[in-house]
């Protein structure tokens, strides 16, 4: 999932097209993975109720790096409308076509440019913001959830939630290097820690409202703030 504010040059041309090529290598399979009922157990369920419980029936939701579309087209039915984006064609095309397929008439897909994670959105344009598993794999966070501040009204929500993997065994470093070298990872995976993502929510202007690990055995940490 890509922002506004990376680098430029031939570096950033080439980190662009690397990324959306590995997603568009996996897209048909992550989505059969996403599709399957054991994807959706009892994590997943909460994760849609805690979502709903501050969602409205008329609020407008962006779902960043929404990839192939399940949780965006699950989260349809507790708001007005949900609007998902993500820098992996292929995944999108999967998502538009099993929204078409499920008659979800408000949701939208759109295949962004990592520059900018909504280039014609307006200031506080969404009453809403969720992200699963997606900052720790932008180039600059910081920046990444400032930019998504912008895009929040005031009074409105964010929800998160991310890997830490700066918070568990430091082995993970070395591997997740071994796995990108082997093409197996995006570029960019960051080993941030909860206290850090925190810290980024506040600066971008919420207030963190809830923050925990909500599912032991993914050990994402799970955020919900409210923009000031």
């Amino acid at each position: 999932m890509g922002f506004r504010g990376g680098s430029n040059g031939p570096d950033k041309e080439l980190r662009m097209a690397t990324d959306e090529a590995f997603w568009d290598k996996i897209a048909d399979k992550y989505a059969a993975d996403s599709a399957k009922p054991k994807a959706k157990g009892p994590n997943y369920a909460a994760r849609l109720e805690r979502a709903s419980a501050v969602f409205s029936p008329s609020d407008a939701v962006l779902d960043v790096g929404c990839a192939s579309g399940e949780i965006t087209m699950d989260l349809a039915a507790h708001c007005g409308r949900i609007h998902g984006i993500d820098v992996g064609g292929r995944l999108i095309e999967i998502a538009r076509a099993e929204a078409k397929r499920r008659g979800i008439g408000n949701v939208t897909f759109e295949k962004i440019s990592a520059d900018d994670p909504a280039r014609d959105v307006p200031e506080g344009g969404f009453d809403a913001v969720t992200m699963y598993s997606v900052i720790h794999l932008v180039p600059e966070p910081a920046a990444f959830m400032r930019r998504l501040g912008e895009l929040v009204r005031p009074g409105g929500y964010l929800i998160s939630e991310t890997p830490c993997l700066g918070d568990r065994s430091s082995i993970w470093r070395p591997v997740i290097g071994v796995v990108r070298w082997l093409g197996k990872a995006p570029s960019i995976v960051h080993c941030l820690k909860a206290a850090e993502v925190e810290a980024m929510v506040a600066d971008a202007g919420f207030e963190v409202l809830d923050s925990q690990i909500y599912n032991p055995k993914s050990g994402q940490q799970s955020v919900i703030a409210r923009r000031v």
